[in-house]
């Protein structure tokens, strides 16, 4: 199972960006290596165990754990990563790093708690799904700022401006992810196009599109959250609602703006290779295609 997981090409967005932070932050020992590996587990952790909550069949152009080896063998390999993140995370020998992992590890389990009980809810507010990608996305991001910043016992001033960073950043790759849901060419996303509105979930394109809606359009939403789609069809007559209302595009500024926000956290970094490969960063998250 593991050797399958290893052969499923993902971003490897959060360890890249673990390492560029270590990098601006003057990390000189090979923990930042072990480290972003812990950060990669927990994120494949959540993933595992979300394919199990979705029953999802294919994740990044593959097919997922739990359709080949069967839901309980997945919750236990789930388990098992998060578990050994943490006994990799022991070697960094400090209290700060386990601390920040923990909270991690709850705001994610807390982020999938609250979508599961927002699932097929039709009337979620913008301000509720934000809370979602605060949890679910973006404080794994900002440990990728922090860790390296408690490494080298960086000031207060730093850790916040870094964090902040990261934490930005997560929201607008998230917001971005929701928008690729509905634009991107399904070989490319590895998934099903529009998948999250059938799964139950109504994310921020949805929500701008639905302020705008009429009844009939309403009803078709809430109809396919409940029961899936019924055909290709109804899938482009989505697509072509939120298109209508602008929906997309509005959702893209915001997650300008929090791109933005992440690029003016760094202006307190002197010069480097590495702040300039963070400061792109955003702007590469924002015109993606995956």
């Amino acid at each position: 199972m593991s050797e399958y997981l290893g052969k499923t090409k993902g971003k490897r967005l959060r360890p890249a960006l673990f390492l560029l932070c270590s990098r601006l932050l003057g990390v000189r020992s090979d923990r930042d290596v072990a480290l972003a590996t812990v950060i990669e587990f927990l994120h494949t952790a959540t993933l595992i165990h979300d394919d199990i909550i979705d029953t999802a069949d294919t994740r990044r152009g593959r097919a997922t754990v739990n359709s080949i080896w069967g839901n309980e063998l997945t919750v236990l390999l789930g388990d098992y990563l998060y578990l050994r993140a943490m006994d990799i995370a022991l070697t960094a020998r400090r209290i700060e790093v386990l601390d920040i992992l923990t909270e991690i590890t709850m705001k994610l389990i807390e982020g999938e708690m609250i979508q599961l009980a927002k699932r097929g809810v039709i009337e979620i507010s913008e301000d509720e799904h934000m809370e979602i990608i605060q949890r679910k996305t973006a404080f794994l991001f900002s440990g990728c700022g922090r860790i390296p910043a408690i490494l080298v016992d960086a000031p207060d001033s730093t850790v916040r401006a870094i964090a902040d960073y990261c934490f930005n950043l997560g929201i607008s790759f998230q917001i971005v992810d929701d928008i690729l849901d509905f634009t991107g060419e399904g070989k490319v996303l590895g998934k099903p196009v529009a998948n999250d509105l059938s799964e139950g979930t109504a994310t921020l394109p949805v929500i701008y599109a639905l302020e705008k809606a009429n009844q009939s359009e309403i009803k078709s939403v809430r109809k396919i959250m409940k029961e899936g789609y019924s055909s290709e069809a109804q899938r482009r007559r989505i697509l072509d609602m939120l298109k209508k209302y602008g929906a997309l595009d509005t959702a893209r500024n915001i997650a300008r703006d929090y791109a933005s926000r992440a690029v003016d956290s760094l202006s307190s970094f002197p010069s480097s290779d590495a702040k300039e490969i963070l400061t792109a960063l955003p702007a590469f998250v924002i015109e993606r295609s995956y």
